[in-house]
């Protein structure tokens, strides 16, 4: 498949860090497992959606590459559900072309609606690393641009951008009038397009626009961004720190340091793995070789260890594990959850750290755990 230099998908990327486009284009493009499933994901809700069969009638299918299971069923009708609940002229995987406003701009939107002066445009996210939100998503924006540029839809006054991440149990919809995007793209799609091509375009890291880039891990701007703003926080690591012990961060500097780690921490593991590459391929690393990693044991076939370990263990030699709430919810599927939901407890997940400005309230530590229980001397 053809992909775009200026992709609705990377859209974020090459509108903020025009630089980008050019050192992604010297790194050749690499699949893994989690774009593959999405990938299958896409094709079966498409499959779905044009022959109007639910999912559960592919299970056992083999579609791209992956055999249609239960899982992936469920998920996927969360989206062909919502696709199918919306009314007017519907196009599915439909090519869209902006390149009126970024020269060979071009992407694929999953599903366009035209419903009299509305149009919507649903973006299926198959993944579950990264919660996606619809609110000024670019990648959502361009595919509207570009709908809007499709012959056949016309008389558009207002767009609805939806995101249906059925894992993380995630719809978003962010609306805009048609003015508003065709304004968006004039003033900042077409001017960044143009910077893409220039040939001192400008690098502009940014955690969201370096997330998925192709060049993270040889990016000299990147690195210079992680080591200049980690550092300058500290206004004089000379000077004496105004608590107890002298070589430990206040509580401001952590505060100010915090939201930077997970940036510096993607990069670093990029950067780690960009080494192995270079040196498993022959290549130097200063200072740094490969080395054997640790064993790992697995049975050469499982049938047949199975029954020399039934004969000397019995039935210590299979182990059964129940699955979670989740799974059988996944597998019984919603309307039948309430069969099971009287059998599950649900108790309180670890902490988790985050800014002030996110929108979920503050967990209040017990008091109890502060105070030793006192007991009384006989």
């Amino acid at each position: 498949m053809k992909h775009a230099s200026l992709g609705a998908s990377k859209a974020h990327r090459w509108i903020h860090c025009p630089a980008s486009v050019a050192i992604e284009e010297t790194i050749p493009d690499e699949s893994s497992f989690y774009a593959a499933e999405g990938t299958a994901a896409h094709e079966l809700a498409e499959m779905c959606l044009v022959s109007q069969k639910p999912p559960e009638s592919y299970i056992g299918v083999e579609v791209e590459g992956f055999i249609v299971d239960q899982i992936m069923a469920y998920h996927v009708a969360e989206y062909v559900d919502y696709c199918n609940a919306i009314k007017g002229k519907k196009f599915y995987e439909l090519r869209v072309d902006y390149s009126m406003f970024a020269e060979g701009g071009f992407g694929t939107a999953d599903c366009v609606v035209v419903d009299d002066n509305v149009l919507h445009v649903i973006d299926l996210k198959y993944g579950s690393g990264v919660k996606v939100s619809a609110q000024d998503n670019e990648q959502l924006m361009m595919y509207a641009l570009g709908a809007l540029q499709h012959g056949e839809v016309k008389g558009i006054d207002t767009v609805h951008m939806t995101i249906v991440q059925p894992r993380m149990d995630n719809i978003q919809t962010y609306k805009r009038t048609a003015k508003d995007i065709i304004k968006w793209a004039n003033e900042v799609v077409k001017p960044a397009a143009i910077k893409t091509t220039q040939p001192n375009a400008e690098f502009n890291p940014s955690p969201n626009a370096c997330k998925f880039c192709k060049a993270k891990p040889v990016c000299r701007a990147l690195a210079k961004f992680n080591y200049e703003t980690t550092l300058s926080e500290f206004d004089d690591l000379d000077q004496p720190l105004l608590v107890q012990v002298p070589t430990a961060m206040t509580p401001v500097e952590m505060g100010k340091l915090l939201p930077k780690l997970p940036m510096l921490i993607s990069w670093a593991r990029a950067v780690e793995v960009h080494a192995k590459k270079v040196l498993n391929n022959g290549g130097i690393v200063d200072g740094h070789k490969l080395v054997a990693g640790r064993n790992r044991r697995s049975w050469v076939d499982d049938s047949k260890a199975q029954a020399v370990l039934t004969d000397l263990l019995g039935d210590e030699a299979v182990s059964q594990k129940l699955i979670s709430p989740s799974q059988a919810q996944k597998l019984l599927g919603k309307a039948r959850y309430d069969e099971i939901e009287n059998l599950v407890a649900k108790t309180g997940g670890a902490p988790l750290l985050a800014q002030d400005k996110d929108p979920r309230p503050a967990v209040k530590p017990d008091i109890a755990d502060y105070f030793n229980e006192i007991q009384e001397k006989s």
